[in-house]
């Protein structure tokens, strides 16, 4: 049995005000958010109980594990990655959800509070959504723990807060502009959470230009994953690239998985995960009524008609001051020639 590994990393308390401006945009959770290690990842206080387990995680080296910021095509890639997988059975893909296909390892720990006793009653029908029912009654990272191999895991957290040994698995990280990502997190908290819903498309950006909404930095998430992209384990992919060129993207990924596929293979299973057809596919776009759609409108650039003039400014100053002295390079966003030489 491997050693128990304590965390190379701190746990703290995000400041009252910090709190309070998260607070504004999310409801339900009654603790104080923390930050963890030196990026200051910002975590429910839930995350606080689950964190040296998740760490400790045993990684098999069979998983497949696809990585992601929310919000970011992580449902997309997961499930490209299940028919890939499973010899494009598109039959079996239809017989369950793909929650209980392609669980995320961190999901308990992410589950506000309040709604806890909320989705034991099946408050809104919460208990059908995502598969939050089976993650109050049973730890989610221990559920897929004791899972039989092969694993397929999905996971939000960034790499340095997962086991380090992950790359002994397959990992596919996917990054999207941040710009989109805000603008679809908002829409997300505002269809679950519907006249609920406090904060509006202001508060949360007021709260993510301030790397303070759960998982972020959004662009260190994603640049600990940019570092590692040559390493043999880990397969980078922007939600952009798969937006322009779809095919491709599916090869790059069944290569990595060493799945061989055919022309017609990639070109029915491209069809299969356009938009259009996930967002009718129930096992896929898992909702708890008619007006909740996990799936969105799947666009780059989105964006621009949700920012003000005074909110480009501030998103090119946000890009600009954290993409500084990086090689991580968005397909969307051109650095500022004076910021890249700093």
């Amino acid at each position: 049995m491997a050693p128990w590994r304590e965390l190379p990393y701190e746990i703290r308390d995000v400041s009252p005000e910090e709190d309070k401006i998260i607070k504004k945009c999310l409801i339900g959770y009654t603790k104080k958010f923390i930050k963890c290690g030196k990026t200051g990842y910002v975590m429910p206080a839930a995350f606080k109980k689950h964190a040296e387990y998740i760490y400790n995680f045993k990684v098999r080296p069979d998983d497949i594990w696809v990585v992601t910021y929310p919000r970011s095509g992580t449902t997309w890639t997961q499930e490209m990655v299940w028919l890939l997988e499973n010899g494009l059975d598109f039959e079996a893909s239809q017989k369950s959800p793909l929650y209980e296909r392609f669980p995320m390892l961190e999901l308990t720990s992410q589950i506000p509070e309040v709604a806890f006793e909320l989705i034991k009653i099946n408050f809104m029908n919460l208990a059908n959504f995502q598969g939050l029912n089976k993650a109050v009654k049973r730890l989610s990272w221990k559920d897929i723990d004791e899972a039989p191999s092969p694993r397929l895991i999905k996971t939000h957290l960034p790499l340095s807060l997962l086991p380090p040994d992950l790359l002994k698995a397959r990992v596919i990280y996917v990054g999207r502009d941040p710009r989109d990502v805000v603008v679809s997190n908002y829409y997300l908290h505002k269809m679950i959470m519907k006249s609920f819903m406090r904060g509006s498309f202001l508060h949360f950006w007021e709260a993510f230009r301030r790397d303070l909404l759960p998982g972020m930095p959004v662009i260190s998430h994603t640049n600990e994953a940019w570092k590692q992209r040559h390493h043999p384990n880990l397969h980078f992919l922007f939600y952009e690239d798969m937006l322009q060129d779809l095919p491709k993207s599916i090869r790059g990924v069944s290569e990595f998985l060493q799945r061989n596929v055919t022309e017609e293979q990639v070109k029915k299973l491209a069809e299969h995960l356009t938009f259009k057809n996930l967002k009718k596919n129930k096992n896929v776009n898992n909702s708890t009524d008619s007006d909740i759609q996990f799936i969105r409108k799947g666009e780059s650039g989105g964006w621009k008609t949700h920012f003000d003039a005074k909110m480009e400014l501030q998103a090119e100053e946000f890009m600009n001051e954290r993409l500084k002295g990086l090689t991580l390079k968005y397909p969307t966003y051109v650095l500022d020639d004076e910021c890249s030489r700093l």
